[in-house]
């Protein structure tokens, strides 16, 4: 497998929010290796629907994780067989196949590994049962902070919890940043001082992108979490989704103040080019870019330094751990915790259908032991949810940085969920794209181009601006 095949899954690990849509193909229930399929005479069945290539940062890591639950759930409970159901493909074919096979009760899984932003459409339809009664016997929940804990819980109710978690940072090239005066390690208080950075970066180095910012709508709702979202949530209106209303913000003082920074980076070229921002391949651009020395800094995802590991090797890059430092985005004027990270991930959810609901939690609650908990962080570029895991060697001496951007996470602000959120980051997708493209646009075009946007895609009565 060749590098680019290993980083092939974009944003595999973000939690994308998008509408369930796309072709529906088969869905083979069956074990990943022929040589293990179970007797029929098997007296119980535990289904697990998961991704064998697309959450995993190879398939040959999801294969081993996987195989290793069904060993340990099966010794631990003697006549009970786990059986897999593959869901390859895209992050839309694993909704659409979900969504298919929680139609029908015959087919729908015991389990599925699902991603955050899809939890309260597929509870809202009845799919998943509430584990709120079963988590009063665990050992992990109360280590999960709040934040995690709220990801899967809907109107008091608990439907999901979380497998591992994706937040954001500032990446920067430590030498880069010697050879242009700014002192390291690098602890920016504000966006002006992330601004200051890049003009610094381009005086002296300008051969080398300053700052890789994501926008456009090539990248879908991974390219909002790992860009625009970041400066958002950071800013002193942070709202996307006003829950109280049930609305899309289209227009805000914190949507104008991201886009003013969008203005300000690519008016005075600061940011990577149109080319490589519009590409199929945007997400992990970086990761190449800064092993060729070719990138100062980037709002990126913690997933950035567990691909430049041996034990990935996608690409594996020895000198990082030397070469690359990361600090927590700073919020906008350095307000409120001062740390700025959207927060997303994958779950683990239960059918309301599941024939024997106690057994299968227990296969969830193995799911979440250290070991599981922590190979699942590792090998899929995730945080772990279990704050007790956070420094332990197994995952802090995993990559660098590790320690770090589990400390983020509790100041992390979920990304909204549902299908319409997919809409909002299309309008949002082209109003930061018309920047990039045309850095004259000014930051009432770009909120008007939002606001068009997703007004026609959702309806007037569906929208609001916050003053």
């Amino acid at each position: 497998m060749t590098g680019s095949d290993k980083t092939r899954n974009t944003w595999r690990r973000t939690g994308r929010i998008a509408a369930a849509l796309g072709v529906i193909s088969s869905v083979a229930m069956v074990p990943l290796a022929s040589s293990q399929v179970v007797s029929a005479s098997t007296k119980t069945t535990i289904s697990i629907a998961f991704s064998p290539s697309y959450v995993f940062d190879t398939t040959g890591l999801a294969t081993e994780f996987y195989t290793q639950v069904r060993t340990q759930f099966e010794k631990l409970h003697p006549g009970v067989t786990v059986q897999f159901v593959q869901l390859p493909g895209s992050y839309n074919d694993i909704i659409s196949k979900l969504s298919l096979l929680y139609r029908n009760s015959s087919s729908a899984p015991d389990v599925a590994e699902m991603p955050s932003g899809q939890i309260g459409l597929f509870a809202s339809t009845g799919y998943f049962a509430p584990l709120n009664s079963y988590l009063k016997s665990t050992t992990w929940w109360n280590k999960f902070p709040a934040v995690v804990q709220s990801e899967g819980t809907f109107g008091g109710k608990v439907y999901a919890v979380d497998q591992g978690e994706n937040v954001s940072a500032m990446l920067y090239n430590v030498k880069m940043f010697k050879k242009a005066g700014i002192p390291v390690p690098w602890k920016p208080k504000t966006m002006a001082d992330v601004l200051a950075a890049a003009k610094k970066i381009k005086a002296a180095l300008p051969s080398v992108v300053p700052l890789w910012l994501e926008g456009s709508t090539g990248s879908g709702a991974g390219g909002a979490l790992q860009g625009v979202n970041n400066l958002i949530v950071g800013t002193t209106a942070p709202t996307i989704y006003d829950a109280a209303t049930k609305k899309w913000v289209v227009d805000s003082p914190g949507i104008r103040q991201a886009l003013k920074f969008y203005s300000q980076v690519y008016s005075a070229r600061l940011g990577a080019s149109v080319t490589d921002l519009f590409s199929p391949s945007a997400l992990t651009a970086p990761l190449t870019l800064f092993q060729q020395g070719k990138l100062a800094m980037a709002v990126g995802s913690n997933f950035y330094t567990g691909n430049w590991t041996k034990f990935i090797s996608a690409p594996y890059w020895p000198q990082a751990a030397q070469t690359m430092a990361v600090t927590p985005i700073p919020t906008y004027a350095g307000q409120g915790s001062g740390i700025a990270s959207t927060l997303g991930g994958w779950d683990f959810a239960m059918s309301s259908v599941s024939r024997n609901k106690a057994l299968t939690f227990q296969l969830i609650n193995l799911m979440e032991n250290e070991q599981f908990s922590i190979e699942s962080a590792n090998w899929a570029g995730f945080v772990s949810p279990n704050k007790s895991y956070w420094n332990l060697p197994s995952y802090t001496n995993f990559a660098p940085s590790q320690k770090l951007f589990a400390q983020i996470l509790p100041s992390a602000t979920l990304t909204p969920t549902g299908a319409d959120y997919s809409a909002w980051v299309q309008g949002m997708g082209e109003a930061t794209g018309a920047i990039i493209q045309n850095p004259s646009t000014t930051v009432d075009q770009a909120v008007s181009i939002l606001k068009s946007y997703v007004t026609n895609q959702l309806g007037s009565s569906n929208v609001e601006t916050i003053k």
